[in-house]
């Protein structure tokens, strides 16, 4: 089901699916149109927010039906966003809040939590999930401050082999926009500071470094926000279930946060 978060753009959107396989094959959903989903019995889901990598140049496949299909089986609401990508993807003068993607998770985050009822979830057990740079938009949008701001932080981050942001990694292959996940300005703020984050990545990663999630990792642990880092010595970076125990270890954790 896909869902567009602006007028006039069809570039942007999400697209939900939920346990049972609803949601394939529904016809897109105009802004302000309302939503159809399945009924739950009064039960509200928990739902994941994905992002899937692709260096803001693409929004790539393989971590996008994939990881949701894994979280509507595990019993979420699963929305992969659609964010903003491609060339001349720079900042605006709002700074990191005022980069293309930035605005689209926070519209896609606003959207969920005023429409909750009727996409029958618990705004309160929103995670988010982001993979490579989809996993940096997901860690800088937190650690920046920008949801904060907007009373939208997630219930929980899960972030596999994330870009940094960092000078010291390319990401993919590009240069990274000026935001390094580990600089974590707002990390007093107490939605900052109690925010569960899971991280894992594989050590011979050939598009981003592994030191990068250790970087990330030290930091968080400096900052005493508690968090869950994986380190596995094989993986392949945009096949996150190359290697699925990490997702059986993800699930275990989310269990254990509420």
């Amino acid at each position: 089901m896909k869902i567009y978060l602006y007028e006039n753009r069809k570039d942007v959107f999400l697209d939900a699916f939920y346990p049972g396989g609803f949601g394939r094959g529904i016809p897109p959903l105009s802004v302000g149109q309302p939503v159809s989903v399945p009924q739950t019995g009064g039960r509200l889901l928990p739902a994941a927010v994905i992002c899937p990598g692709g260096g803001y140049a693409i929004v790539g496949t393989t971590e996008a039906r994939p990881v949701s299909d894994k979280f509507s089986d595990a019993g979420f609401a699963a929305f992969i966003l659609h964010y903003t990508v491609g060339e001349g993807l720079e900042f605006g003068p709002g700074g990191w809040e005022g980069f293309a993607p930035v605005r689209d998770l926070i519209a896609a985050i606003r959207l969920l939590r005023d429409k909750a009822p009727e996409f029958k979830i618990d705004p309160a057990e929103i995670v988010l999930a982001g993979f490579s740079a989809g996993g940096h938009l997901c860690a800088a949008s937190c650690f920046s401050g920008a949801l904060t701001r907007e009373g939208l932080m997630p219930k929980a981050l899960i972030l596999t082999y994330p870009m940094s942001g960092s000078g010291d990694c390319g990401g993919e292959g590009r240069p990274q926009p000026g935001f390094d996940i580990t600089r974590m300005p707002y990390a007093d703020d107490p939605a900052v500071k109690n925010l569960p984050v899971f991280i894992w990545h594989a050590k011979d990663d050939t598009m981003v470094p592994f030191m990068e999630s250790e970087r990330l990792a030290e930091r968080l642990k400096a900052e005493s926000i508690p968090h869950v880092f994986l380190a596995y010595e094989h993986g392949v970076h945009t096949r996150p279930f190359f290697d699925p125990d990490w997702w059986y270890k993800a699930l275990d954790w989310l269990a254990r946060k509420k």
